[in-house]
């Protein structure tokens, strides 16, 4: 299963009260994440995705994404999204004064049965699979 969203942060969003839109997914565990910053961003709009409250990527809570013109793919995750609420949240800011910037975020999602099969590892309500 493959989602994809494009974000759009306006112009002057101010860290102080960005801009925070829900990414509703299905259940499942997350195999893929990809974030295209389009060229032009020149670094100007940073952002997080978290689950609730808690930033999930970047991993280091105090950093954030930006770029200009670049394709970031983390094949190596694999976080589970698999009780409600079934969404992660953008959640950025935009310091440019004059430009809206948008960001592409492609999340591949796997069942968890297909993780199990794969894996072959222990989930806690599972057992050894």
């Amino acid at each position: 299963m493959i989602y994809s969203f494009r974000i759009t942060v306006p112009a002057n969003t101010p860290d102080t009260d960005p801009v925070r839109e829900e990414l509703k997914l299905d259940k499942g565990v997350i195999r893929r994440l990809s974030i295209q910053i389009p060229p032009g961003h020149a670094g100007l709009c940073k952002f997080g995705i978290y689950r609730g409250d808690s930033q999930v990527w970047p991993k280091n809570t105090n950093e954030k994404f930006s770029g200009d013109g670049v394709l970031l793919t983390f094949d190596d995750e694999y976080f589970p999204i698999l009780q409600p609420p079934l969404s992660l949240f953008f959640v950025g800011w935009n310091e440019d004064e004059l430009n809206d910037h948008s960001v592409f975020i492609y999340f591949q999602l796997m069942t968890k049965e297909e993780y199990l099969s794969m894996k072959g590892v222990y989930w806690p309500e599972e057992g050894f699979i």
